[in-house]
């Protein structure tokens, strides 16, 4: 029974260490796309704020 029970908590061990390691995968997924998709709109607002001040500059000769 003793050798049953080690396998029985070897084997819950390792399935959190799956677990672990699909959750840490999958969130490290989410953040990358959100830190892509606000680096996205970062350069976009820059972009039109710098286009916004090139044609307003341009626009008083």
């Amino acid at each position: 029974m003793a050798s049953s029970s080690g396998r029985s908590v070897l084997a819950t061990i390792v399935g959190w260490i799956i677990v672990a390691l699909i959750v840490w995968f999958f969130f490290g997924w989410i953040l990358g796309t959100l830190r892509f998709l606000l680096r996205i709109i970062v350069v976009l607002v820059v972009i039109g704020a710098l286009a916004s001040l090139y044609f307003r500059l341009r626009g008083d000769d």
